[in-house]
């Protein structure tokens, strides 16, 4: 597998503007959560996020596994990279709906990337198996670590890309990656978006870490946690949440 800067390198580079950052997410959380104080009645409706590095196919994960194309920008889809944050949703086996921001893993847009993972339930957090453990991944890591996000589910993804001793190798790099992390227990689900293959067992594996997420308590007062704004010619601008 591709060697790989250290975590502390990457740390030491890019730490204080990341803790800048995942401390104004991590305040905007516990802000809401003041504002929560009874069960919500509706707690089947869950909202999870994409992390991993640039190309190891988070978007191309979720149009396999929702039908939906999260990269909407023109841009994207000329550079095949996903650059604003992107939404989909699905049904679970359980009957529960859930909401999915996919994030970029880009370095360059990884204000992105925490606006997305803000407000989670859980995380779906893409290893290729051709590649391994990345840079990004590890960052993503540590921020969701910051943010306290500690449900999650891996996707191995790229699975028809290499054989078994090069997807038990990779499998055991990210499994020693994840130790000492909130998800170091997290399943691990080996997929092929473009062969169709572990998509069944990855949304199973979703819907039995979403059901020991705690209920979303809600004072019946809406409160929309900002992902985006933009302009649409003839409509002015337009505010999106989760």
């Amino acid at each position: 597998m591709r060697s790989t800067r250290s975590g502390s390198e990457l740390t030491s580079r890019r730490a204080p503007r990341l803790v800048r950052l995942c401390f104004a997410v991590r305040r905007s959380r516990s802000t809401a959560s003041r504002f929560a104080v009874t069960p919500s009645s509706d707690t089947s409706a869950r909202v999870i996020a994409t992390a991993g590095h640039v190309d190891h196919g988070k978007s191309t994960l979720i149009t396999a596994l929702t039908g939906i194309d999260p990269d909407r920008l023109r841009e994207e889809r000329e550079r095949g990279m996903t650059i604003d944050l992107g939404f989909a949703w699905l049904t679970l086996g359980g009957g529960g709906a859930v909401g999915i921001v996919d994030v970029p893993g880009h370095q360059d847009f990884i204000r992105n990337m925490l606006a997305g993972v803000g407000p989670v339930d859980a995380v779906l957090l893409v290893v290729a198996l051709d590649e391994g453990v990345m840079p990004q991944t590890r960052e993503h890591l540590a921020i969701l670590g910051v943010l306290g996000v500690d449900r999650g589910v891996v996707a191995l993804t790229k699975r028809d890309l290499v054989d078994d001793e090069w997807a038990s190798l990779a499998r055991a790099d990210v499994s020693a990656t994840l130790q000492g992390t909130r998800l170091a227990s997290a399943p691990m689900i080996e997929v092929s978006a473009t062969a169709k293959t572990g998509l069944v067992e990855l949304v199973d594996a979703l819907d039995r870490v979403l059901a020991t997420a705690p209920a979303r308590r809600d004072l019946g007062r809406p409160r929309l946690g900002i992902d985006r704004a933009f302009t649409l010619t003839g409509f002015g601008t337009v505010v999106t949440g989760t």
